[in-house]
């Protein structure tokens, strides 16, 4: 697996959060362990880039949503752009 930086993993969580996921499913999809995934999560939704519902999903927000979108278009960022 390919060392990633914390905005590689930021992102990478954005990207897998616009579709309602559990912190399990991200955990998986972005390769977190818990630690990991509970730091990731509670500052994303901290700084209100990510938030959870009432079934302890999270989702992406618009705030979020415009970040990835910057960072899609800027030249200097190279990381997939697959979702």
């Amino acid at each position: 697996m390919v060392n990633r930086d914390r905005h590689d993993i930021t992102m990478e969580i954005l990207r897998k959060a616009t579709s309602v996921k559990r912190k399990t499913e991200l955990m998986r999809d972005v390769g977190l362990s818990y630690v990991q995934a509970k730091q990731y999560l509670s500052a994303l939704t901290e700084k209100g880039l990510l938030e959870m519902d009432e079934q302890n999903r999270y989702k992406t927000t618009g705030k979020g949503l415009e970040i990835l979108e910057k960072c899609m278009e800027c030249p200097l960022f190279k990381w997939k752009r697959t979702a």
